[in-house]
């Protein structure tokens, strides 16, 4: 990693560690929360780290993350009587945030917060941290 990178990388997770992005912050030391990220971002192994510090569980983005949802996501993320939604923050390429947001809002359980960061002349290594946490009922 050259030096630049090393200084925008600390500098994001300083900032989201810092509360830049409350609800990140808010999500992450909520019990049950669950991370996904794509380690091949350069910002990837920051937050993948900053997870682990914080004893989440960590999930690869891989290559197909429909079925990363399918298969592992969705059914830590089910409401069950007796048991607290979990929430999911991450750090994804934009395209699979946007498939990410689709699977996870449409049962209406999760709301979402999002920040995304664009880089570069054609914008390919856009990126997205989001945290997607439980709807809560409020009393009137």
């Amino acid at each position: 990693m050259d030096r630049r990178t090393f200084m925008m990388t600390g500098a994001w997770l300083s900032s989201v560690a810092g509360g830049a992005w409350p609800w990140l912050a808010s999500a992450a030391a909520r019990g049950g929360t669950l991370a996904i990220v794509d380690a091949s971002l350069a910002s990837g192994a920051s937050f993948a780290q900053y997870a682990a510090r914080m004893k989440l569980p960590v999930f690869e983005t891989g290559d197909d993350i429909g079925a990363l949802w399918y298969t592992t996501l969705a059914p830590l993320l089910t409401r069950t009587p007796g048991r607290r939604v979990a929430s999911l923050i991450g750090l994804t390429r934009a395209s699979d945030y946007f498939v990410l947001s689709e699977l996870a809002i449409r049962p209406g359980h999760l709301i979402e917060h999002c920040h995304e960061q664009r880089s570069g002349p054609a914008m390919q290594q856009a990126h997205v941290a989001f945290a997607f946490t439980p709807c809560v009922a409020r009393r009137l």
